[in-house]
Parts: structure tokens; C-alpha cells; sequence
């Protein structure tokens, strides 16, 4: 192999394994509810991606799809590579890192004011923050084929439609998910870090409130600075674990039913009214309510399987079907 190829395919390797690793570290980030975190990594993750798929037709290795799908099933490699650095690769890059680095050392996210929308380029992989001004500097490729990582954008995508349809679909998606358990298996918790399905349900419950509280200052103040505290944590839901299910559904059914009741019917200059928030800037409804849809989602998928591990370790019960409750995507628009 000549020493191009030996690069091509280093960089290759390399870039894959750093685009996965900031792509995982992400989700880590939004799992802890540090969003502006998880977007500085979901940039860097393309931009990984942008030079790994670069390097990758230097080899010649994307061809037509009957070929590839050849390569595909042959498993076709590019031999052995060693490893190297993969992530932090540039000055820009350990920058942006160093900034998320002193944000965690002070246990939060970073600010609205320590973190611009993120543009890279999807030829070259170059990452610019802030205003997008003229082609890429090191490539020369146009802004049209910037990808964007916007604060505003950050919670996903949906319009007025499809979060209303998933709100309101959320409380026969939990009722689905509790049906048939008795109250000690909603009251148990697995291990020390998983919670109960009675807890988690109580903490949507708590969420909701809040996106109601802060969609009511949108909707009613002219922007608005939101309140900056944290939301509530899982961890307080704790109370909710003693209570009778119905009576735990019947709080998150009240605050749903205010929620559905103070959206529908809005206009779209309504959803898009703006206030400041100090971790995310200037924000407006659909921000907060993708916000909130992005949380349900994820907790969803977490019910599921705390269900299915219950089951699994109590015969008594039959697994019911429940495959189709939770909405994926949370940036499709509508």
C-alpha cells in the first residue's frame, strides 16, 4: 500500500472512532441534562464523521451501490490501523472541550453565553461557532451544506402538530405500560439505581408542572427571563413510591390535562414567543416544548424496560404487548 492509502486509511479509522465516541457521549450528556454539553459533542461527532467519510473515498471504497453492497456483505476491511488520538484532534476542538471541562468541574451545563450555534462542514469537517459568514476556510464549501447545531434546535425539531400529538398520547402510553402490575411490583425498585415505575411517572408528573409554569410566562409576559433553577430530579420524586398508583396517575393525568388545555388552539405566532433562558438564550415555546417531549421520550424507553425486567424476575406475570407506545425521532419535523 502506498503511503496515501496508509493515511486514508489511518484517518479513516480513526475519525470513525471518534465520531462514535463523542455520538456516545451525547447521549451521556442529555441523559445528565447537560444539553448545550450534548451539542458541542453531537458538532464534534460530525465533524468526525464529515473527515471519516472523507478519508473514506479517498480509498475508493464508495462505489455504486451493487458494489457496495458486495463490499457489504463480504465485510470488506482496511486492514490493520493503528490507533491513535480520536478525539480533540484540533485546536478548535480542545477549545470547545475545555470550555464544556470547566462547565462539569462546576456541576452544570454550559451557559448560553460559553457556547454559540456550532456550524461543520459536511465536506471537510471544519467546525465554526456563531454566525455563519461566507464558504468554509478550509475547504471552500458553501454555507447551504453547513450542518447546523442551533441552541434553539437542540431539544429536536417538532411543530405544534406533532407535540401535541405526542402529549397528548403520553398518559395511555404510561397506563399501558403499568397495566396488570400490582402495586409492590410499582412500588419495587430493582436495584439502588433504578428507580420504580411509581417514581418515574411521579417525576414526569413534577416535569410537566414546570414546562406548564414556564409555557404560561411565555405565552402571558413579554420575554420573559425563565426561572434559571434546576428542574426537579428524579431523586425527589421518592415520595411518590408509597402511594397508590391511581393516585400517582391521577397527578400526572391533572397536569397533563392543564398542559393540553393552555396549548391547544394556539396560533403559530404563539409558539413562536421568546423568552431568555441562561443555559439555552433566547428560546421560545417549541424549544420548551420539544424540551419536554425529549424527556418523556427518554423515560418511556426506560419504563419499558423496567417493566420488562420486572417481569423477568417475577414469573407470575406474563409480558403484555407494548412495542408500539413510545414515539421515536425527536427531530422529525411535522
Amino acid at each position: 500500500m502506498s503511503d496515501t492509502h496508509n493515511d486514508a486509511a489511518r484517518m479513516f479509522a480513526l475519525a470513525s472512532m471518534g465520531h462514535a465516541a463523542y455520538h456516545l457521549w451525547a447521549e451521556q450528556a442529555r441523559r445528565d441534562r447537560c444539553f448545550n454539553i450534548a451539542r458541542l459533542f453531537d458538532a464534534l461527532s460530525a465533524a468526525r464523521l464529515a473527515r471519516a467519510g472523507n478519508a473514506f473515498r479517498r480509498l475508493g471504497l464508495v462505489r455504486s451501490t451493487a458494489e457496495n453492497v458486495a463490499s457489504a456483505f463480504s465485510g470488506a476491511g482496511i486492514g490493520d490501523i493503528p490507533a491513535d488520538r480520536i478525539t480533540g484532534v484540533t485546536p478548535f476542538a480542545r477549545e470547545l472541550l475545555a470550555r464544556a471541562q470547566r462547565a462539569v468541574a462546576e456541576g452544570r451545563d454550559l451557559r448560553a453565553g460559553e457556547l454559540g450555534d456550532l456550524f461543520v462542514c459536511t465536506t471537510c469537517g471544519e467546525i465554526r461557532e456563531g454566525a455563519l459568514e461566507g464558504v468554509c476556510p478550509r475547504c471552500g464549501t458553501v454555507p447551504e451544506a453547513h450542518k447546523a447545531f442551533r441552541a434553539i434546535e437542540a431539544m429536536g425539531t417538532l411543530g405544534p402538530h406533532a407535540i401535541m400529538t405526542f402529549l397528548e398520547h403520553t398518559e395511555e402510553a404510561i397506563r399501558t405500560l403499568v397495566a396488570g402490575l400490582d402495586e409492590e411490583m410499582l412500588s419495587r425498585r430493582l436495584n439502588e439505581t433504578t428507580p420504580s415505575l411509581k417514581e418515574v411517572i411521579g417525576h414526569l408528573a413534577d416535569m410537566d408542572a414546570i414546562f406548564r409554569q414556564r409555557a404560561w410566562l411565555l405565552l402571558e409576559t413579554g420575554r420573559p427571563v425563565l426561572p434559571p433553577a434546576h428542574p426537579p430530579t428524579l431523586e425527589s420524586a421518592g415520595m411518590y413510591r408509597d402511594q397508590p398508583i391511581d393516585r400517582v396517575m391521577d397527578a400526572y393525568h391533572a397536569t397533563r390535562a392543564q398542559t393540553l388545555n393552555l396549548l391547544r388552539g394556539l396560533t403559530s405566532a404563539a409558539w413562536h414567543r421568546e423568552g431568555y433562558h441562561e443555559v439555552y438564550g433566547v428560546i421560545n415555546l417549541l424549544h420548551q416544548a420539544n424540551w419536554l417531549i425529549s424527556h418523556e421520550r427518554a423515560y418511556l424507553v426506560e419504563m419499558a424496560q423496567i417493566r420488562h425486567n420486572l417481569i423477568a424476575a417475577d414469573r407470575r406475570y406474563r409480558e403484555a404487548e407494548v412495542s408500539d407506545i413510545v414515539v421515536t425521532g425527536s427531530h422529525e419535523g411535522e
